[in-house]
């Protein structure tokens, strides 16, 4: 699943649309999210916002992108108001990180595809100019820290898809 691009650009937005999609297959389509499709809206878009938050500034950008993923997946009018408002608390910081992800593990443990994705996903945001600053990075290691992932995973993702991080 290499993300980098003919010219060794890293294509973040690209690769995660795709996979978004498939994390978010069976929440698309018309009704309310039962209670598993709400948690996966939740810890995506609570987390999306949350990592956008981590060099201290939002963009346009990135809260363009977070609607761009709405869009694209297809959400329910029901889904997308609850997207909205976890990535906003997310951007806040009115989210427990470690208790959302916690609850997210519980039903997709380390090593899942579910748990996987997510991690991916959340990295090519960050990165989706093609670099994490220190504070993207650290937010990073905590979130591979808490879905039960190895600290070497994330450095490795990093080196795959060639993201340098700003010092």
């Amino acid at each position: 699943m290499d993300e980098v691009g003919d010219k060794g650009r890293f294509e973040g937005i690209r690769g995660a649309l795709r996979d978004i999609r498939l994390l978010l297959t069976d929440v698309v389509g018309g009704g309310k999210p039962d209670a598993d499709q709400q948690l996966l809206i939740e810890v995506f878009f609570g987390m999306m916002g949350y990592v956008a938050k981590a060099d201290r500034l939002v963009t346009s950008h990135e809260s363009d992108v977070a609607n761009l993923v709405m869009d694209e997946a297809d959400l329910s009018l029901a889904a997308r108001a609850i997207a909205m408002e976890s990535f906003e608390r997310g951007m806040r910081r009115q989210i427990d990180a470690a208790a959302l992800l916690q609850r997210f593990t519980a039903a997709h443990p380390s090593g899942s595809e579910e748990n996987d994705r997510l991690h991916n996903i959340l990295l090519r945001l960050a990165a989706a100019d093609g670099k994490l600053d220190r504070r993207e990075y650290d937010a990073m290691a905590e979130i591979t820290r808490l879905l039960g992932q190895p600290a070497e995973v994330l450095d490795a993702r990093l080196a795959l898809h060639r993201i340098t991080v700003k010092r």
